[in-house]
């Protein structure tokens, strides 16, 4: 008698930008980011992943820019985004560039590699 497998978690493979922000990551830099985050996977959803790990990251670093009116690289220290300020917590509405470069693209390169099978 042959058991069948169990695929139900069989996640689908990502193929879209979106699809790797789907996991939110434990820990934020400030308030506004985890805002942030959710725009850009809604913003990426339906961009398919670029082949090269540049297109890629040059993808996420224009969304960023344009949901934030800064360059991802232009400032280290956290910076007041109107939208993304729920209206409670002392850094509401705030983004971490710091965080965000060190942690945030991090993660979504890591997924980015284990999606498309390109190494770092």
């Amino acid at each position: 008698m042959h058991e069948k497998a169990d695929t139900s978690d069989t996640a689908a493979p990502r193929t879209t930008i979106g699809d790797l922000f789907e996991r939110e990551p434990p820990r934020w830099g400030v308030r506004g980011d985890v805002h942030l985050w959710r725009e850009l996977q809604s913003a990426l959803e339906a961009i398919e992943l670029p082949a090269s790990r540049w297109a890629f990251q040059r993808v996420v670093e224009d969304a960023w820019r344009d949901a934030t009116g800064v360059a991802l690289n232009e400032s280290a220290t956290p910076l007041y985004v109107e939208r993304l300020d729920p209206g409670h917590g002392m850094s509401a509405g705030q983004v971490s560039p710091a965080w965000w470069h060190a942690t945030g693209m991090m993660i979504l390169l890591d997924r980015y590699f284990a999606a498309t099978g390109n190494s770092p």
